[in-house]
């Protein structure tokens, strides 16, 4: 997740997360599954987008077992299209 001030720099930052195979569930938040490898390139591609003074990136690892016994609630913003609308409980 992150809070990136500079528009170009925001977008070439999620087309990048995109491309490591991580999907969009927020404008700013982004999952997916990521080895060691994985989580390195993330760090270094948001290192290259940001300006540390003003800008923000939260990488929180989490397993397997805690992403299962999560809840959504509401329509996800990887599934919103004008035709999709529901109520959405993962458990």
């Amino acid at each position: 997740m992150y809070d990136v001030s500079n528009d170009r720099a925001r977008e070439s930052l999620a087309n990048h997360l995109q491309r490591l195979g991580l999907t969009r569930v927020q404008r700013s938040v982004f999952v997916g599954r990521a080895n060691p490898q994985v989580l390195k390139d993330i760090e270094r591609v948001a290192r290259l987008h940001i300006d540390p003074r003003r800008d923000v990136v939260h990488i929180v690892p989490v397993d397997e077992g805690y992403w299962r016994r999560s809840k959504v609630l509401g329509t996800p913003y990887y599934l919103r299209s004008s035709s999709w609308v529901s109520l959405i409980v993962q458990a």
